[in-house]
């Protein structure tokens, strides 16, 4: 299997990053220092991991896996759903039941990247026998439906239906308008063989020109429309996270293990817990709630390693 050592480490930056999204080490700095790294920078994690799992996805779908791969998913969402119930089982004291019904549904925090990968996962496979021109199109109008829900909340046109979506950004933040269009870039750059032909140098470019856009795009968001959307959806994470996936794949060498991977995912589905539990019990700031959630994952990760339950649960 191609695991190449590059591509787990930018998982792992990516994972770190989404840990800085929920316990943002920056906040004493103030609101401008927030916004341009979990607003902005740190924003380039989801939607790149979206296209990281298409890449690898690709091959896995042609060879008729994807309802194993899909099953492993909502098997994984379960799993994790029931291990964080603590955490948000206090919803079910709302007078308000359905804000605990859609957390289930949807996935709390960062759980619901599980199910919306599924479907993204699905809808990919139903696809794989269109033109690339279909494909594409599919994939301009998901993105493009997200973006419009994303710069209409933030202009006041569109309104959440409170009846409906506990939480706003659950309206962009699926498998159909964010899911799909991000893995689908990184399954056709496996499938058309994208920017093989490229130097280092124009990857390297378009990447931290995307970079720099997704860096306008936050502050544009925050001085013209500043309404407190979400940043999940930007125009400009279009070009960087796939220009991160092709930088990734210009090196070559393999991992020697799957550990870093491992390690990626056991952060990302770890780091909650540290978070919740810091916020909840004590009066820490960020800087260190930070450090003890990565830190403390990674030593949780270790040790489910060491005793082979890492297969099972990451």
């Amino acid at each position: 299997m191609d695991r190449r050592l590059s591509v787990d480490l930018l998982k792992i930056l990516l994972a770190v990053m989404v840990v800085g999204i929920h316990a943002n080490p920056v906040k004493p700095l103030g609101h401008d220092a927030v916004l341009l790294t979990g607003q902005g920078l740190y924003r380039l994690s989801v939607p790149t991991f979206f296209v990281i799992n298409g890449y690898f996805l690709h091959p896995v779908t042609l060879a008729g896996g994807t309802g194993r791969y899909v099953r492993r998913l909502l098997w994984l969402w379960v799993l994790w759903t029931a291990l964080y119930l603590p955490g948000w089982w206090g919803l079910f004291d709302s007078p308000v039941w359905g804000q605990a019904v859609q957390t289930m549904l949807i996935g709390w925090w960062h759980l619901w990247y599980l199910p919306a990968l599924a479907m993204a996962a699905a809808m990919a496979a139903l696809v794989r026998g269109w033109t690339l021109r279909a494909q594409l199109a599919l994939m301009a109008v998901t993105f493009g439906l997200g973006l419009g829900l994303v710069y209409g909340s933030a202009l006041g046109i569109v309104v959440r239906p409170a009846w409906f979506v506990a939480d706003s950004a659950a309206m962009w933040r699926n498998g159909v308008l964010m899911g799909f269009p991000f893995l689908m870039a990184g399954w056709l750059i496996r499938q058309t063989d994208f920017g093989t032909g490229w130097s280092t140098g124009t990857v390297a470019t378009l990447a931290g020109v995307g970079i720099l856009g997704v860096l306008i795009e936050t502050l544009a968001l925050d001085r013209l429309f500043p309404r407190g959307v979400s940043h999940d959806m930007m125009l400009s994470l279009a070009l960087a996270c796939p220009a991160l996936l092709l930088l990734a794949l210009r090196f070559a060498r393999q991992s020697r293990n799957r550990n870093l991977g491992t390690y990626a995912n056991g952060i990302y589905f770890l780091h909650v817990a540290f978070v919740i539990l810091c916020i909840r019990t004590t009066d820490l700031p960020r800087p260190p709630i930070y450090a003890i959630a990565v830190f403390g994952s990674v030593l949780a990760i270790w040790g489910l390693i060491r005793t082979g339950l890492a297969r099972r649960l990451l």
